[in-house]
């Protein structure tokens, strides 16, 4: 009976607990601005995609080199044939061993002349038989015209784009798991600073009914504050709308399912201190330098362009000679009349060979010509990404300025605004003004404090947007 008891027991702790394991909530993944761009580099699928580019580059490469080295081959050959060469014996040839004539005057009859047969030999082609050979041959390419080596040299510039090309796809991503993730920030700070604001507001509604309760203050009064009260119930509701926004925002440059329950971490500040000090930020014409020599886009035409140049040489290889070098041994049995059709024979072969195009119907002009317009067109291209480089630093470090400069404006504000609401707050309590005046400066402040938060988010995305501008934005963690 004990026994029956306890196994009821254990049933029931299972399916208990399984109810519980099944019910339980997930955790939240923590994550902070490094966590966020280490799971975007690695979620994302144009990352993969440039990943696997590199290697693609890396395999023709292999490929190419393999025309810079000998060559070894090794092959076998097995062939039925029914024309092969033999020797057969035909119907025997009789030759007289004596003369038909005794003299001049007095021929000897037949009978008398003896006759020789020899037999009759003749060429055949229609045996049938097996025909073996292996060989075993090596060659190797002395002079091309530049085609193997200029071809080598653009499968080498070809990987060193495909990576400047990961290059630039990571930097893309950094800036918009950057940009996500200030705007996540500055969304979890507009949602404090508006449920501040109506928790004060509610503070001050309550002061007011008390009040009002006593008779200090009229209906009128009261109604006010409850009108505010509830004007700031909407804007609640926007700005915790907004907060989910932002962190479906996040997840896709994350590339994270839209259910996953996430904790972002962190906080929009700026020291306006060490943001100040000369040579925080370098001048501006040291900036437009300094993206001309990190900017991955620039780097890849610029390679683009070296390699177009080899394309060029390798189109003008169709007008030089090629010589190459050869040598192979081989086994061969079957070929030769029997007997000796069972015997394998074996022999070397070495030697050089070369050739030269006469005239290949203006193929190699065609493919030259096409070759110095694809130059022309780098080079155009190239022309045109700097002078939009050095528009796009422009526009970036002006915007920085900019924002910089809203920042202290309304990191002022804030306090003017701060300094504003507790004396209208003490000057209420003394009876000095009336509520209207407290609320316009609560209102004045959350005005202020929102200003701020979004200048600092602006700040922040403009200093981000300048440094992928310039090319040094960080991808591996900041």
């Amino acid at each position: 009976m004990k026994s029956r008891w306890l196994i009821l027991g254990m049933v029931v702790l299972f399916f208990c607990g399984g109810g519980r394991a099944q019910n339980a909530v997930p955790v939240p993944m923590s994550l902070n601005l490094d966590d966020c761009i280490k799971v975007g580099l690695e979620n994302n699928l144009q990352i993969k995609m440039s990943e696997a580019g590199v290697k693609y580059a890396e395999g023709k490469l292999t490929s190419a080199r393999s025309y810079l080295i000998p060559k070894v081959t090794a092959s076998g050959l097995y062939t039925r044939m029914n024309t092969l060469p033999e020797f057969k014996v035909g119907a025997p040839t009789m030759y007289p061993t004596s003369f038909p004539m005794a003299n001049a005057s007095t021929p000897l009859p037949p009978d008398h002349i003896h006759l020789f047969g020899f037999p009759g030999f003749e060429m055949a082609n229609d045996r049938e038989g097996d025909v073996y050979q292996a060989k075993i041959e090596g060659t190797y390419p002395i002079y091309t015209g530049g085609r193997t080596t200029e071809g080598y040299h653009a499968s080498k510039l070809e990987l060193e784009v495909s990576k400047s090309d990961l290059t630039q796809s990571k930097q893309d991503l950094v800036f918009q798991i950057k940009q996500a993730y200030y705007q996540v920030l500055l969304a979890q700070e507009m949602v404090k600073v508006v449920d501040d604001s109506y928790d004060l507001m509610a503070k001050h509604s309550q002061q007011v009914k008390d009040l009002y309760k006593e008779g200090y203050v009229s209906n009128l009064d009261l109604l006010q504050v409850e009108a505010k009260l509830s004007a700031i119930k909407p804007q609640q509701i926007q700005v915790h709308n907004g907060l989910e926004l932002a962190r479906l925002g996040l997840k896709n440059a994350l590339n994270l399912p839209p259910e996953t329950e996430m904790e972002v971490k962190g906080e929009l500040s700026f020291d306006s201190a060490s943001e100040a000090q000369p040579g925080r930020v370098p001048e501006l014409d040291q900036m437009v330098s300094q993206a001309m020599s990190n900017r991955p886009d620039l780097k890849s035409v610029s390679l683009r362009k070296e390699q177009t140049r080899s394309l060029v040489k390798i189109a003008r290889a169709g007008y030089l000679p090629t010589v190459a070098l050869f040598a192979n041994y081989q086994w061969n049995r079957g070929q030769e009349m029997p007997p000796n059709d069972t015997i394998w024979r074996e022999g070397y072969q070495a030697g050089a060979t070369a050739s030269i195009s006469i005239f290949d119907g203006f193929q190699t002009y065609g493919e030259m010509k096409a070759a110095k317009g694809q130059l022309e067109q780098v080079s155009y291209g190239e022309q045109a990404l700097k002078t939009g480089v050095e528009i796009q630093v422009t526009a970036a470090y002006l915007n920085l300025e900019s924002a910089r400069e809203s920042v202290d404006a309304e990191q002022k504000n804030v306090e003017a605004a701060e300094k504003n609401f507790q004396a209208a707050e003490n000057r209420y309590r003394e009876g000095m003004v009336n509520h209207l005046d407290v609320l316009d400066a609560e209102v004045g402040l959350t005005q202020a404090r929102s200003s701020y938060l979004r200048a600092v988010s602006n700040y922040l995305i403009a200093k981000a947007n300048l440094d992928k501008a310039v090319g040094i934005m960080e991808v591996e963690g900041q």
